[in-house]
C-alpha cells in the first residue's frame, strides 16, 4: 500500500470516527437541552403538523438537489469531493425544513430549555467555524483544485447562523404582531 493510500485511508477512518462521535454527542447534547433530559422532543399536535409539512418540502428539495446534481457531472466536472457533493443537498433540505418550522413557530419543543438550545447552537457554530477556518489556514480546504471535506464544517456554520438569523426575524414578526 502506497503511502497516499494510506493516506486516504487514515483520512476515511478518521472521518468516519468523528461522524460516529458527532452521532453521539448529539445524542447527549439533546438530552442536555430538553428539560425532561429525555433524548426526543415533543411538540403538540400543531407543532406536528407544520413540521411534517416542513419535512415534506425539505424532502423535495433534497430531491431536486440530489437529481440535479447527478445531472450535473454530464455536462462539467464539479471540482469537490463526494462528502461535499453529497452534503451540500442534505444541508439544503435541513434549512428549509428548520427554517419553515421557525417560521411557523414549530420549532421550539415543548420540553426544550431555549437557553440550552442556544448555547449549544453557538458552540457548534464556533467550533465549525474554527474548524473551517484551521483548514482554510493550513491550506487544506483545496487541494489541487478539489473542495475536501472542511467544507462541510462551514455549511454547518452556515447553517446555524441562518437558523439565528430567521430565529430573530420571526422574533422581530412576533414583537411587532403582539404591539398591533
Amino acid at each position: 500500500m502506497e503511502l497516499s493510500e494510506k493516506y486516504e485511508l487514515g483520512r476515511s477512518v478518521g472521518l468516519a470516527i468523528g461522524v460516529l462521535v458527532g452521532l453521539l454527542l448529539a445524542v447527549i447534547l439533546l438530552r442536555y437541552m430538553n428539560r425532561d433530559h429525555k433524548v426526543r422532543t415533543e411538540y403538540d399536535e400543531m407543532q406536528k403538523s407544520i413540521r411534517n409539512q416542513g419535512a415534506a418540502y425539505a424532502f423535495y428539495t433534497v430531491l431536486i438537489f440530489e437529481a440535479l446534481l447527478s445531472l450535473l457531472p454530464s455536462f462539467l466536472q464539479i471540482p469537490a469531493v463526494p462528502i461535499v457533493i453529497h452534503f451540500l443537498p442534505i444541508f439544503v433540505g435541513i434549512t428549509v425544513h428548520a427554517c419553515y418550522c421557525i417560521w411557523k413557530k414549530a420549532y421550539v419543543g415543548l420540553n426544550t430549555n431555549m437557553k440550552r438550545y442556544l448555547i449549544v447552537a453557538v458552540v457548534a457554530s464556533l467550533i465549525n467555524f474554527l474548524s473551517f477556518f484551521m483548514a482554510w489556514k493550513n491550506q487544506s480546504l483545496i487541494i489541487d483544485g478539489v473542495l475536501q471535506a472542511p467544507f462541510v464544517n462551514l455549511l454547518c456554520a452556515l447553517l446555524f447562523a441562518i437558523l439565528g438569523i430567521v430565529g430573530l426575524l420571526r422574533k422581530a414578526a412576533d414583537s411587532r404582531e403582539s404591539e398591533e
